[in-house]
């Protein structure tokens, strides 16, 4: 007996010792240079930029082990162009393969709520909005920025493109791939053509459309046809000096308390602070994530403040103005 139980403990800590962390890093690219938002990208022979862009993963399965599929049912990613890395869940595995998944939201879960999650939830609520009410749902792709419509190579007429429906769904074929394993976490590295989710699309008419349109369909279609996702491998890649890439960006889409995106290179975790013009400290914020995307849970009268970040080695900082 005693025998069968010390058998049963050691299986036990074998299979618990042998789960993995599966990390996927969604590497973000404008026409094979790192992505920034206010950055101008060509598309077409048109320059244009973003201020946002997010979107919705799911449907997920993994290919490990020799050929072994699992399915990750109910793993939901909200992808930021800012954010690199996106938790997948702990599993036994000792090698990733291939992955695929599919661009937006599964119809079971378009058919809920925010109001379904925790606002930590990739389908909690989110600010700016990433759903358009029920029964519209959730918005499956999200791309603004702006475009030069009059070729004066000054990108200055605006595009907002949020797709809904459950057509809008986009399978990702599978994507074979060479992971990292880092001790207890394996990465997935994948490279994120960002320009390519707007091909073939007229920017310069557009304008402001949050709907089922063909526009919003082809765009979230280009995920697939234009192969937007692609295996990278980090390692033997060409990347930026990480010296230029910590950033905030300010998205002001709810201009009386805009979201604050922040990239560190470094792991470790960040402080906020945002203060007035004075420097009286009005938000203070501790152990956030090195990257990430923060909304002041306040409004904050009209004024000139600053918000600071930093991570105890290095420090970034922004000014933004609030209009009430």
């Amino acid at each position: 007996m005693k025998k069968i139980i010390l058998f049963l403990l050691v299986t036990l800590f074998i299979n618990v010792s042998a789960q993995k962390k599966i990390v996927l890093r969604l590497n973000h690219f404008l026409n094979d240079s790192t992505f920034h938002y206010n950055e101008n990208f060509d598309l077409d022979g048109v320059q244009n930029y973003y201020t946002r862009l997010q979107y919705y993963l799911s449907g997920f399965e993994i290919e490990y082990d020799g050929g072994q599929i699992s399915l990750l049912p109910n793993t939901y990613v909200l992808a930021s162009g800012h954010i690199t890395n996106y938790y997948l869940g702990d599993f036994s595995v000792s090698n990733v393969e291939a992955i695929r998944f599919d661009v937006g939201v599964d119809q079971i879960a378009n058919s809920g709520n925010t109001t379904n999650y925790t606002g930590s939830h990739p389908l909690g609520p989110k600010s700016p909005p990433m759903d358009w009410g029920w029964p519209s749902g959730y918005f499956f792709v999200t791309t603004n920025g702006y475009t030069d419509a009059n070729n004066d190579n000054n990108p200055d007429t605006p595009f907002e493109l949020h797709a809904l429906g459950d057509q809008m769904l986009s399978p990702i074929d599978q994507i074979n791939v060479n992971p990292v394993n880092s001790n207890d976490t394996i990465y997935i590295d994948l490279k994120v053509n960002a320009e390519r989710f707007l091909s073939g699309l007229n920017l310069s008419t557009v304008g402001v459309d949050h709907s089922s349109s063909t526009n919003n369909l082809l765009m979230c279609n280009n995920s697939y046809s234009m192969n937007v996702f692609e295996s990278y491998n980090i390692i033997s890649s060409s990347i930026e000096s990480p010296k230029n890439n910590n950033y905030i960006f300010m998205d002001y889409t709810l201009a009386f308390a805009p979201t604050i995106n922040y990239h560190f290179n470094s792991n470790q975790k960040v402080n906020l602070k945002i203060t007035d013009i004075n420097g009286k400290v009005k938000l203070y914020e501790n152990n956030l994530p090195s990257e990430g995307s923060y909304f002041p849970l306040k409004e904050f009268a009209t004024g000139i403040y600053i918000v600071t970040i930093d991570n105890g080695l290095e420090m970034i900082y922004k000014k933004f103005n609030v209009v009430q």
